[in-house]
C-alpha cells in the first residue's frame, strides 16, 4: 500500500499489517525486531491523519524496547540494484544498548578516506547469464525466458540507447502513446539496476527493459538483482512468482542486517 510504484490508498489493508506483525512480536518479546518496508512510509498517514512510522516507534515503546529507523539502499550491501527501503529496528529496553544498523559496505565515492569497494552494477549481476531476445529462452535455466513482445513495442525500442527510454526518440511515430519517461526504459549495464518490482517482467513497467536486448526482464535476471542464489528453488505460477521476487527483502541485506544484529545485541 505504501509503493511509490502504484497506487497510494490510506485505507489499504495492507498499510496495517505492521499491527499484525507487532502483536506476534509483542506475545513473543524478541531481544531485536526489525521491519523492512517502501521508503514512503516514513511519510506516510494514516486515515486520522497520523503518520505511520510514529504510531510504529510508539507501540515499540509501549512494548517496552527502544526504536528508531533507518533509510537504506540495497546496493549499499552488495545487492546489484538500487533500493531504497525503511528500516525500523527495536532492541529491548533490559539490553540497555540502542538500536542500530550495519553500516554500507559498497560505495562509488569521490572521499578519498572511503575505502568501500564499488557497486555491484546490473552487468555484474547477469553477464554470465545466457543472451536472450524477445520470446527466447534458455536451455540451461527454466526460469531464464523472455516474453515475447509485439512488434510495434519491439520497433519503439530497438534503437533506444541504455538509459533512455522509448519516450525520449525523435520520431514521434516510434513512441508509446501514453505513460511517463520511466516506462518503456533500458537499464543501465554498468550501474546498479532500477528498483526490481512486481511488475519486472512488463516491458512498460518501470525501467524494465533490458540494457541491450529489446525485451523486459527474464525472473533468473530479478532473481540475480535481487541477490537470490541460483540454487533457490521456485515453485507456482509466473504471477506469484513475480510478486514474490518484487516485494522480497534482497538476502544480501537481509543477511548484512542481520549478521550485524547477531555480532552487537549477542543473539
Amino acid at each position: 500500500g505504501f509503493s511509490l510504484a502504484g497506487k497510494r490508498d490510506v485505507n489499504d489493508k495492507r498499510n496495517t499489517l505492521f499491527e499484525y506483525y507487532l502483536k506476534i512480536a509483542e506475545q513473543i518479546q524478541p531481544k531485536v525486531i526489525l521491519i523492512e518496508n517502501v521508503r514512503l512510509l516514513t511519510s506516510m498517514k494514516d486515515p486520522n491523519g497520523s503518520l505511520v512510522s510514529k504510531r510504529i516507534l510508539d507501540t515499540f515503546e509501549k512494548m517496552g524496547y527502544k526504536s528508531t529507523f533507518y533509510t537504506v539502499n540495497a546496493k549499499d550491501y552488495g545487492v546489484p540494484q538500487h533500493r531504497e527501503r525503511v528500516i525500523f529496528i527495536a532492541v529491548r529496553k533490559d539490553l540497555k544498548k540502542s538500536p542500530s544498523i550495519a553500516e554500507a559496505k559498497y560505495g562509488n565515492s569521490v572521499n578519498l578516506f572511503n575505502s568501500n569497494p564499488p557497486y555491484f552494477t546490473f552487468g555484474d549481476g547477469v553477464s554470465d547469464l545466457d543472451f536472450l531476445e524477445s520470446g527466447e529462452s534458455s536451455l540451461k535455466d527454466e526460469h531464464h525466458w523472455a516474453v515475447n513482445h509485439p512488434e510495434h513495442v519491439i520497433r519503439w525500442l530497438v534503437d533506444v540507447p541504455e538509459g533512455k527510454s522509448a519516450h525520449d526518440n525523435i520520431d514521434p511515430d516510434l513512441r508509446p502513446p501514453s505513460g511517463y519517461n520511466t516506462t518503456y526504459k533500458r537499464q543501465l549495464w554498468t550501474e546498479p539496476a532500477g528498483t526490481v518490482a512486481t511488475t519486472y517482467g512488463m516491458i512498460s513497467g518501470c525501467r524494465n527493459v533490458h540494457p541491450i536486448a529489446t525485451r523486459a526482464l527474464t525472473t533468473r535476471e530479478a532473481l540475480r538483482l535481487q541477490s537470490f542464489p541460483d540454487s533457490f528453488k521456485l515453485t507456482g505460477n509466473d504471477g506469484p512468482i513475480r510478486t514474490v521476487i518484487g516485494n522480497a527483502v534482497p538476502p544480501l541485506l537481509g543477511f548484512e542486517l542481520a549478521k550485524f544484529i547477531k555480532k552487537i545485541y549477542m543473539l
